[in-house]
């Protein structure tokens, strides 16, 4: 009767763990996934976005969550036209500008979902958050990992985006308070990037040392900063102040890479 009782619960333990697991890792999909909805034939407007985050960022970039969560209708009515949303007949531009306010706006979506949360790395583990939430973009569906790497970087191929896309952490780019918009695009990804760059916390060189501290940006995406240029700091040398960019085009340094911040981009 013993060996029967301990059987019973280890079944019992192993049960209690399997439902666990499978609640932690399920893919969770956005109500909009899987809906019928013809694609609009009108060109996406993201004066919405642009309205929430006036209303909702401030200038550190951090987010209003809790006032997102209990008042979200402009949010989810910029969500609803993002999922009918119709590209084909977009420009390059107006369909860079699309995908980043998407990713941006889904991330800011599947946080306020689940909030009060300290990071998006509690919202589901080993980074679950990125891959395991779907959402409906363009009348398809995508993990905020897709949007990312299929679509933004496959797609589009430029290194300055690494600057725009914010994963609602400390650790990643500010978020700006303005949506991005086709016409202004080029110029926002020139700024986006010269002001990461100039944040201490994201990039600093140490002559003395001869270190490059580096946000771990710079290492996860080390590919995407060969296009058109040698490497990481050959890129940098084009935002760096001229002294700083001449001393890493004639001396050799050592790259090390900060800790990333997953802490919540949240108001407080």
């Amino acid at each position: 009767m013993k060996t029967n009782s301990w059987f019973i619960a280890g079944l019992f333990v192993l049960s209690a763990v399997g439902t666990g697991f499978l609640y932690w890792f399920r893919v969770e999909t956005d109500a909009r996934v899987g809906q019928s909805v013809p694609l609009s034939s009108e060109a996406p407007n993201h004066a919405l976005f642009d309205e929430v985050l006036q209303a909702r960022v401030n200038a550190k970039g951090q987010v209003d969550y809790a006032g997102l969560k209990a008042s979200p209708d402009k949010l989810e009515a910029y969500l609803d036209r993002l999922a009918s949303a119709d590209l084909a007949a977009l420009s390059y531009y107006e369909q860079l500008a699309f995908w980043l306010n998407a990713y941006n706006a889904l991330v800011i979506k599947g946080v306020v979902d689940r909030y009060p949360t300290t990071s998006v790395r509690s919202v589901k583990p080993f980074g679950g958050f990125f891959y395991r939430l779907k959402f409906q973009v363009a009348g398809k569906p995508y993990t905020l990992n897709e949007i990312e790497h299929d679509v933004i970087r496959a797609e589009f191929v430029d290194a300055r985006v690494h600057f725009a896309l914010v994963c609602a952490s400390a650790g990643c780019p500010t978020l700006e308070n303005r949506a991005f918009f086709a016409d202004t695009l080029e110029e926002r990804l020139e700024t986006a990037t010269f002001n990461f760059v100039a944040n201490p916390e994201k990039v600093r060189l140490k002559r003395s040392e001869r270190r490059l501290y580096l946000s771990k940006i710079f290492k996860w995406y080390a590919a995407d900063f060969t296009e058109g240029y040698a490497g990481v700091t050959d890129f940098l040398a084009d935002y760096l102040p001229p002294d700083d960019a001449e001393f890493l085009e004639t001396e050799e340094v050592e790259l090390h890479y900060l800790d990333y911040d997953w802490t919540l981009n949240a108001q407080r």
